[in-house]
């Protein structure tokens, strides 16, 4: 008995500390088969990235994405996964933009939109675009390719549009169809 019960207690506490490495635990991170590519070190990430200012009329106005990468720091160009703008115009209304994704470079100061460009105008007017490019300099977006368009006032399509005096009017160009519709005004 002095030699059992002292196996038996080893046995135990050896039994204690092999089991966690004799069952593989679920809840472990655990990495199976993985393959690295190419990662350039000097690549720049940037998660929720918001830029927010004024315009030279003191307009605010925001930039933001879902995030926005940059293959070297010296590199000019930003992508960016679905990027959003908003400017307050002047007579207190306001425009928003969005995209899957764009590319802003730094050095012309333009984002060139792709994928289901959408202006947004607070009086309830949609216009969507295949691609937009976006000026910020001088305040003007315009795109070439077909345009649809509608809100309370009518429909338009069109082959390209210019957007220009930051954002208070656009310009369809090329084969255009519009239906305008009246604004009923009830009598007091």
């Amino acid at each position: 008995m002095k030699l059992v019960f002292p196996a038996i207690a080893l046995a135990i506490v050896g039994v204690t500390f092999a089991w966690p490495q004799l069952l593989t635990d679920q809840r472990k991170f655990r990495v199976g088969e993985a393959s690295m590519v190419g990662v350039n070190v000097d690549g720049l990430v940037m998660k929720n990235p918001r830029y927010v200012g004024v315009d030279e009329r003191r307009r605010p106005y925001q930039i933001a994405a879902v995030s926005a990468s940059q293959r070297s720091k010296s590199d000019q160009l930003i992508d960016l996964v679905q990027p959003k703008a908003d400017i307050l115009l002047s007579d207190r209304g306001w425009v928003a933009m969005k995209a899957r994704t764009g590319v802003f470079d730094k050095r012309t100061e333009t984002v060139n939109l792709d994928g289901g460009v959408t202006l947004f105008y607070d009086e309830g007017y949609q216009f969507v675009s295949e691609r937009a490019l976006v000026d910020l300099r001088d305040g003007t977006a315009r795109g070439d390719h077909p345009v649809v368009g509608h809100g309370e006032g009518g429909e338009i399509q069109a082959e390209g549009f210019l957007l220009y005096d930051r954002g208070t009017r656009i310009l369809f160009r090329g084969r255009s169809k519009a239906i305008l519709r009246g604004v009923r005004r009830v009598r007091s």
